[in-house]
């Protein structure tokens, strides 16, 4: 049997505030560079560890928010009726930066998806916002990116539903895609 090792607390607490010390080093001269782009020290810079955070050498100046296009503000309701087990989509034509407000509501629940097809998409494309089964939602949207954006409701149940959509923004047309057709409406510039 091998003898057990005797240490004293004066060598402990030793070994612990320089194990201590060596962790708040290595913390301040790498581990905040690499990993966060904090370099209070200088030393990612000179060792090139920002670079591995993808904090760049120089300040990239701070990213614009977008601007509404020259679209008009306008409001619109919409009002459907869907039998059971139909669905139907509707959508706003929306620039990057556009933004609309919106109140939907259902006699019933309805499955539901809010989405948008950005301009320039593969076909079948789309980025999807929110979706669920629900008599109602509101809320406010803004596209960061051009194309049609909006809801596409089914009624899952075995009686009518009537769903009524109100909104207001910065859209220059909707678009109605149910049983097959497509429906386009442009409102008035202002």
């Amino acid at each position: 049997m091998s003898e057990p090792l005797v240490t004293s607390r004066p060598r402990i607490l030793k070994a612990t505030a320089g194990a201590l010390v060596v962790a708040v080093a290595l913390l301040f001269v790498a581990i905040l560079p690499a990993e966060y782009g904090i370099d209070p020290l200088g030393t990612g810079r000179m060792l090139g560890l920002t670079a591995l955070a993808g904090v760049s050498e120089t300040p990239e100046p701070p990213p614009t928010a977008p601007v509404p296009a020259p679209t008009s503000f306008n409001e619109d309701v919409y009002k459907v009726e869907l039998r059971p087990f139909e669905g139907v989509e509707y959508k706003y034509r929306l620039e990057a930066g556009g933004s609309l407000i919106y109140s939907w509501e259902a006699s019933a629940p309805v499955k539901f998806e809010f989405h948008g097809e950005p301009d320039g998409a593969p076909a079948k494309y789309f980025d999807s916002y929110s979706k669920g089964k629900d008599t109602g939602a509101r809320g406010g949207f803004t596209a960061e990116k051009p194309g049609i954006h909006g809801w596409f409701w089914e009624n899952p149940g075995g009686t009518r539903v009537t769903i009524t959509l109100r909104t207001a923004g910065f859209y220059s047309r909707s678009i109605e895609f149910r049983d097959g057709d497509k429906i386009e409406r442009k409102f008035p510039e202002r």
